[in-house]
């Protein structure tokens, strides 16, 4: 009996050691990501006489300021059923920067391919394998080019999920040494379900982000643990290595962050929905379960982040704040049940150093009809920054050139003993999103 106890704590402490090593070579992996490469004839020559041209005129561009967090719903879908309204918002708004989640366009791939069939897909393409996926793909090119935008993609094998990062062409572009598709920032690689961007511009880095939906099964519970246990290892390792560069998370992060982030009753959607969950921190509706919210805080303070809508409205006003509204249930009854009910699960986060540069956040959408949703169920979120040159002349005019900011108090109520992201990560597999 001592023996065999011995050698299954031997066993555990092993597991545990294993463990943390392979954390520490996670987080170097990205830590030397965000590390300036030192650049060498042979990387040169691999980049295209046009990146070479691009990149060296986007130097000369303004930096994006005007940063957009939208759940699409199908991008195809809202530029052939809602193009009107789309491209009136593109021309009155005009973000320098749009991260665009479910993007529901299938990655390219070899003939035939089909959903799961694990062959290799070039996901930062939309398939042209048959003449409809050509239209639909040059559909969506032709209108992103003519509202002056350049995309980056990351896809799926299917019209499921995936990622698109937009970026005005009169606009600096994110520097292509840098892109990244996966949360350990491994070059070349992407998540099967397209749901990371990552890149560096001049005066931040960015994550875009379309997160797993909690859903309401213990394994769908456990993917979106394990989905914050890596993304507190890419917080971690961006503060860590990012030698004081700040950091934007923006996208569709399926969480409200606070009770008050829901409408219009809280409790309806924390007691009436998903209960069938073992344990009762995880029952609720997906998005707004006392586990999701905590782990929420958690990362917000490993990546010293602040919520910047939440920083310009303190107070919580579910009629303005959602991004996201139920439908009506014409089509489907079902779905009817959400309807005039919303929560906020969009965002765009901010290095505390950003945060007096943080001019305008304006949800874009309102009211049970859904006015400003662009046919999506989501509405944009547009955050605006100040140029860095203004704010530095506006800190100039102050005495001592600027005050101390305090970290603000986060809305969401840590629950005593709910597990922490970095705790998570000690009960659970690592994660592999590529």
């Amino acid at each position: 009996k001592g023996l065999s106890a011995a050698l299954s704590t031997r066993s555990v402490l092993l597991g545990a050691v294993a463990h943390r090593t392979q954390s520490r070579l996670r987080r170097m992996s990205i830590a030397a990501f965000f590390k300036p490469a030192a650049s060498s004839s042979s990387s040169r020559t691999k980049r295209t006489r046009e990146e070479e041209d691009d990149a060296s005129s986007s130097r000369l561009l303004p930096p994006p300021q005007k940063l957009c967090a939208w759940n699409a719903n199908s991008l195809l879908n809202r530029i052939e059923k809602d193009q009107s309204a789309l491209s009136a918002f593109l021309t009155t708004e005009s973000p320098d920067l749009i991260l665009v989640s479910e993007v529901r366009m299938p990655a390219a791939g070899p003939p035939a391919c089909k959903k799961d069939d694990k062959q290799p897909r070039r996901r930062g393409e939309m398939s042209k394998a048959s003449a409809a996926q050509s239209r639909e793909a040059d559909a969506i090119a032709s209108f992103l080019r003519a509202h002056n935008y350049r995309a980056y993609y990351t896809l799926s094998d299917s019209k499921y999920a995936g990622t698109a990062l937009l970026v005005r062409r009169d606009r600096a572009q994110p520097d292509a040494a840098t892109l990244r598709y996966t949360l350990d920032g491994v070059p070349g690689q992407h998540t099967s379900e397209g749901r990371v961007i990552c890149c560096s511009f001049a005066e931040f880095d960015l994550l875009g982000t379309y997160s797993p939906n909690n859903g309401v099964s213990e394994a769908s519970f456990a993917k979106r643990r394990a989905w914050d246990t890596e993304c507190e290892a890419f917080l971690l390792a961006h503060n860590a290595a990012a030698a004081g560069k700040p950091l934007v998370w923006l996208g569709d992060l399926n969480v409200a962050a606070g009770w008050h982030d829901v409408g219009p009753d809280p409790d309806w959607f924390r007691n009436k929905n998903g209960q069938t969950a073992l344990h009762a921190d995880d029952k609720g509706q997906p998005g707004f379960t006392a586990n999701e919210q905590t782990r929420f805080a958690a990362l917000l303070k490993a990546g010293g982040l602040v919520d910047a809508y939440r920083q310009l409205h303190p107070t919580a006003n579910w009629q303005t704040d959602v991004t996201w509204r139920g439908a009506p249930g014409i089509n489907n009854p079902a779905e009817g049940r959400y309807y005039n009910k919303g929560m906020r699960i969009d965002y765009v986060l901010t290095s505390q150093s950003l945060v007096p540069r943080i001019k305008s956040a304006v949800v874009h959408g309102t009211g049970p009809e859904r006015s400003g949703f662009l046919g999506s169920d989501h509405c944009p979120l547009i955050v605006e920054l100040a140029s860095a040159s203004a704010n530095e002349a506006k800190g100039a005019e102050t005495k001592g050139g600027g005050a101390t900011l305090e970290a603000p108090s986060n809305s969401v109520t840590v629950l005593a003993n709910a597990p922490i992201a970095s705790e998570l990560s000690c009960q659970l597999p690592a994660a592999t999103w590529a």
